[in-house]
């Protein structure tokens, strides 16, 4: 994986297919992990041009009538009438996914609770829905009509042995850097990382066995999964930290050559 870099048109960086298709995976995986514990439905695939929307049957009046100058009055189910939400998410049990979305007060449990209450499915939809924009990024869709689908373009090397770049535009790159987050902290809290020691010890560990062209080990005593989880999550932690660099960089005007796509 190379640093990302400023281009014309955004930032870009070259991954390797594996690193690619390993961040997708995870990426997808944290996504659906935040809709399960939060009760929010799978992303749903595209919608068929030829189906019809169904007819709205409920009605708002009651609620409508009711206003917002009385919202103790206002139940659950109203709520899903005004907004579109089936049910107000459950309060996630993971402690990964309590990590994404932590209690808004750890003095008052009743303020955490109306928080959660009115915020939570909104954070988890576009928790959710930022990874997996994420993941198709990396792993764009390969289209029904390519005459070889199964070689998608974005795991074919160039002519000098390179992998196609990853390109995130200016207007997306707050939601990349808020994917690559939610994934080092859900990974993070896996491995049991709770300092930023523990981060670093981390890193410099992975990075050093690199360094001495170190296998991963192959035991049923969780080092090969840990040896695992922690090179993605220092891989991650570079995308972002080289990410955050470059939107810095432009948020300053520092000045510096732009290369061409």
């Amino acid at each position: 994986m190379t640093p990302f870099r400023a281009m014309r048109r955004g930032y870009e960086s070259r991954m390797d297919p594996v690193e690619r298709a390993v961040l997708a995976r995870v990426a997808r995986d944290v996504a659906e992990m935040v809709r399960a514990e939060t009760g929010l439905p799978s992303a749903a695939p595209d919608p068929d041009p030829n189906d019809k929307p169904a007819p709205h049957t409920g009605s708002t009046t009651r609620v409508w009538n009711k206003g917002l100058l009385a919202p103790d009055e206002i139940t659950d189910g109203d709520l899903a009438k005004l907004t579109g939400i089936s049910s107000v998410g459950p309060t996630p049990q993971d402690p990964a996914v309590r990590r994404l979305l932590p209690d808004a007060s750890k003095e008052d449990a009743a303020v955490a609770a109306e928080f959660r209450r009115f915020t939570q499915n909104d954070l988890a939809r576009e928790k959710a829905e930022r990874l997996e924009a994420f993941a198709d990024l990396l792993e764009p869709p390969v289209s029904e009509e390519d005459p070889e689908p199964e070689k998608a373009p974005w795991q074919a090397l160039g002519k000098h042995g390179a992998p196609p770049p990853v390109r995130v535009s200016r207007e997306s790159a707050e939601s990349v850097a808020g994917a690559l987050t939610d994934l080092r902290l859900v990974i993070a809290q896996r491995l049991g990382l709770e300092s930023d020691d523990d981060v670093n010890s981390l890193t410099d560990q992975v990075m050093w066995d690199q360094q001495l062209g170190k296998e991963i080990p192959v035991a049923a005593d969780g080092r090969a999964a840990r040896r695992f989880w922690s090179g993605v999550f220092v891989a991650a932690g570079f995308a972002l930290e080289t990410l955050m660099e470059v939107m810095i960089a432009d948020l300053r005007g520092r000045p510096r050559p732009l290369e061409d796509n």
